[in-house]
């Protein structure tokens, strides 16, 4: 399952971004892709620092470190789908 993990807390489930721009539209900017602990991936903005982006509490829960902006969470098994 995606899901769209928002710094208010707010979470999308069953997220959908298509094309590349959709997700970068969701993180706000350029793509990076963080291995988490539980073998799950983040889809975060590669410049969050740069940007002073709010921290993400659920994302960095899940990666175990700090992650800032909004975050696309997938699991293992959609990692080949939504990168296409």
């Amino acid at each position: 399952m995606v899901r769209l993990l928002k710094t208010n807390g707010e979470i999308v489930e069953n997220f959908t971004a298509e094309t590349l721009k959709e997700k970068q539209d969701a993180v706000g900017g350029y793509i990076e892709l963080v291995r988490c602990p539980d073998s799950s991936f983040l889809v975060v903005n590669e410049e969050g620092i740069y940007n002073a982006l709010q921290l993400n509490e659920e994302a960095s829960r899940i990666a175990n470190m700090h992650i800032l902006g909004d975050a696309i969470h997938l699991t293992d098994s959609d990692i080949n789908t939504f990168l296409m």
